[in-house]
């Protein structure tokens, strides 16, 4: 395992979690190889081998391969069992579940605007065949991934409290994303609501680190490309715009308060006001971080794109309700990208290659 990865794993053990909760327990997660849901499954193993808990991960993947590639070594610990179906389809698992986790959904701005209607169906069919699954089942929670996305236009200034709605086109083909979490987030209401289980639902904002993607069209994989390409950064915008960023490791200590602490029928942002940064500010962070003269500069020629214009002009969280569970900022944002740098990149200026 990456050094990077393995330090952030002992980290997540001994963040004061309760990871004790999971002895004997058995976890199905979808999308499972996820970048984000990633540490989580690490974290989980990692603690079977440490403590003996004894905590049995069923990680739904759609690709053997992928799921083969994602755990690595991980592939063969006791406790690891590798469930490959669409997540659209009938749940194809016997056993027992104590905890579920949705979590599978093409993530990646490219991915969701090719395949809008496999996104769509993804969270929202994928959310009721999980749901269903487990309805039939003493759960002790259920955890649906959603996104900062389902805010849509909020028109108000400051950060984004989980109260909060704002106007979203549910007939624009590029929200088919936001849209998707929107209704899977109402039907795991209504299941907490109708039938009593246990859902609540994490609103992860953006979160980077060791896994992500460097090719899928988010913020923080392609500026890594753009660097060890080119050592600079091209911005399609002014930079202007305002987002909370949020390193995986301190995302997962999140998600398992949410899983482990979070009240059922509750909505939590995952989010870290320590992370706020501008676009532009961003990229000068990265730019900084791989060092060699690297620079940021700005083209003019996608200013019409709609993944430029549709920006929205800032997304900044509230994480008052996670503190309230006990999560605690753990890693600043230049932290954050040097660790993901030097994960992907090596020591600062040492090497450039992926």
């Amino acid at each position: 395992m990456n050094d990077i990865i393995a330090e952030d794993v002992e980290e997540i053990i001994r963040g004061g979690i309760g990871l004790e909760q999971f002895r004997g327990r058995t976890v199905l997660i979808s999308g499972a190889d996820s970048f984000l849901m990633s540490y989580l499954v690490y974290a989980l193993l990692a603690n079977n081998k440490e403590n003996d808990c004894l905590t049995k991960i069923v990680a739904l993947c759609r690709n053997r391969e992928r799921a083969r590639e994602r755990f690595g070594e991980w592939g063969k610990e006791a406790g690891l069992h590798l469930l490959i179906q669409d997540v659209r389809d009938p749940v194809e698992y016997g056993g027992e579940v104590d905890y579920c986790i949705h979590a599978a959904s093409p993530a990646g701005i490219n991915s969701r605007q090719e395949y809008p209607l496999d996104t769509f169906q993804a969270n929202l069919q994928g959310c009721f065949q999980l749901l269903n699954f487990c309805g039939k089942r003493e759960l002790k929670k259920f955890m649906l991934l959603s996104s900062v996305d389902v805010y849509g236009r909020c028109g108000k200034e400051g950060r984004l409290k989980e109260t909060d709605t704002g106007v979203l086109d549910w007939n624009y083909k590029r929200n088919a994303y936001a849209a998707g979490k929107r209704a899977a987030e109402t039907m795991c209401t209504l299941y907490h609501a109708q039938y009593g289980l246990p859902c609540v639902i994490a609103r992860p904002f953006q979160v980077y680190g060791p896994g992500m993607s460097l090719t899928d069209g988010r913020l923080h994989g392609d500026f890594i490309r753009q660097i060890t390409e080119k050592n600079s950064i091209l911005l399609k915008s002014s930079g202007t715009a305002v987002r909370s960023f949020m390193y995986l490791k301190d995302a997962t200590l999140a998600l398992l308060r949410v899983l482990l602490c979070g009240e059922g029928g509750g909505i939590y942002n995952i989010c870290d006001e320590n992370g706020e940064c501008s676009v532009y500010g961003l990229a000068q962070k990265y730019a900084e971080a791989a060092g060699k003269e690297a620079g940021v500069e700005f083209s003019y020629d996608e200013r019409d794109a709609p993944e430029v214009t549709e920006a929205l002009p800032s997304a900044l969280g509230d994480a008052s309700k996670l503190r309230a569970l006990g999560w605690k900022s753990g890693t600043s944002l230049e932290e954050g990208i040097r660790r993901t740098m030097r994960h992907y990149c090596g020591e600062k200026g040492e090497n450039h290659d992926l």
